[in-house]
């Protein structure tokens, strides 16, 4: 019996463990990259019943490290449908997503909520995209629409009338509450308006008081009203001449600070002397103090002439001791 040679086959040379940890962070870049530019679509979940909805979930993740540009071209979703018996109710679009954990990591995120109302298993087609010039696709996914379950045992019924609840106050109001609020609103706006106008209207106006007139002026026009009411030419000789005396007494008392209706003529004469009162003016005045006197006193009956020389007199002493007026700047 022969025996066969069998020489053995050359082993494959064992890979360190050292020299694989150092390749390791060279390839796992490379493979997540591949990964990352790779669309993914999902399901919320795979089964429905007839009317129901889920959520269409497209992502992509890519990285941005390194100066790399990443273009993505999402494929178009036309009308309303996916396909005949899948219909989409609503595209949130694309938005970016950052990774909190990788500032360079982002993640394209687009989410469509869609719903069947045909029962059966239907393939959704992958969906197709252009990263960076290349056309890749997302994989492909199943959803299953599943009918209702009929009790067939039981006896169809006529889908029943509408019921109307009570309609009360309460409800009325709760329906038209705005309309109130609003009028409500208006109303007191109207009242303030009103109000704040009839307070304005009441408050009076301040008028400026004006300038008192000066002191010859109130004494000139006081002695023209003693001659408008001609007193002595209807016998009031006594009256006339009291009061035109002691309007000039309450002059002299004002302008110069001296008691004149409390002093007798001579006195009076004796105290004007220390005043600026001039001598002609002084004199003029005694002059037509001593007359007076002998009217109300001495029984005097004045001539016409020396009544009217009273009331000439009496004017120009004012006018003789009028201040001159002082230039304002």
């Amino acid at each position: 019996m022969r025996k066969s040679l069998l020489l053995p086959l050359p082993r494959a040379p064992k890979l360190h463990a050292k020299a694989l940890l150092l390749l390791l962070p060279l390839l796992l870049p490379l493979a997540l990259h591949a990964q990352d530019l790779t669309p993914v679509a999902e399901l919320d979940t795979q089964a429905i019943r007839i009317g129901e909805q889920t959520r269409l979930k497209l992502s992509v993740n890519y990285r941005v490290d390194g100066g790399k540009r990443v273009d993505i071209v999402w494929p178009v979703i036309a009308g309303d449908t996916l396909i005949k018996q899948i219909e989409v109710l609503e595209d949130s679009g694309v938005d970016t997503v950052v990774n909190p954990n990788d500032p360079y990591r982002f993640q394209q995120l687009r989410q469509l909520r869609i719903t069947s109302f045909d029962s059966g298993y239907w393939a959704i087609p992958p969906f197709r995209f252009v990263v960076n010039g290349d056309t890749v696709e997302s994989n492909a996914l199943l959803l299953g629409v599943e009918t209702v379950e009929v009790d067939t045992a039981q006896a169809f019924r006529d889908i029943k009338e509408i019921y109307e609840l009570p309609f009360g106050w309460m409800d009325w109001l709760r329906e038209h509450w705005p309309w109130f609020a609003g009028g409500a609103a208006l109303a007191a706006a109207i009242v303030l308006l009103t109000w704040y106008l009839r307070r304005r209207r009441r408050k009076p106006v301040e008028v400026p008081e004006a300038p008192p007139k000066p002191l010859h002026e109130r004494v000139l026009e006081a002695l023209a009203e003693i001659e408008r009411r001609k007193l002595w030419q209807q016998g009031q000789v006594k009256q006339y001449h009291s009061e035109v005396t002691d309007l000039l007494r309450g002059y002299v008392e004002e302008r110069y600070g001296v008691p004149a209706m409390e002093r007798t003529t001579d006195d009076l004469a004796a105290e004007l002397g220390a005043t600026a009162m001039g001598r002609e003016a002084r004199e003029l005045l005694v002059n037509l103090l001593r007359l007076a006197d002998m009217v109300k006193f001495a029984k005097h009956a004045p001539l016409p002439a020396e009544n009217e020389q009273l009331m000439a007199g009496a004017v120009q002493f004012v006018q003789r001791t009028t201040p001159a007026p002082t230039a304002h700047a």
